[in-house]
């Protein structure tokens, strides 16, 4: 599903609403599926943010444990867990129509 998406956190602190206008929205296929974290060894929910075109890299790094947070006529926000150098960090995405 093509969305503009916004992170809503950076290494895990929140932004604040001025820092959030500020941010360009990502234009992405975002994509939520059930796969087998390598890491844990079990099922997780992830997110991706996949480019326009076919072989474009991801946009963002992957959200794990990924689920709905809230979710409004023209929007809504994922939240999970995203991984940066080893480092596990909260991280959610407000994603809107394009």
């Amino acid at each position: 599903m093509q969305m503009l998406v916004t992170p809503m956190r950076r290494e895990g602190i929140a932004l604040n609403p001025d820092e959030r206008r500020r941010y360009r929205a990502i234009k992405a296929d975002v994509r939520v599926r059930a796969e087998i974290d390598p890491e844990l060894g079990s099922s997780t929910t992830v997110a991706r943010l996949l480019g326009v075109m076919p072989l474009d890299p991801e946009h963002l790094p992957q959200l794990r444990d990924a689920s709905l947070s809230s979710m409004a006529p023209t929007g809504f926000v994922l939240s999970g867990i995203e991984y940066i150098d080893g480092c596990a960090y909260a991280q959610s995405w407000w994603c809107r129509e394009v």
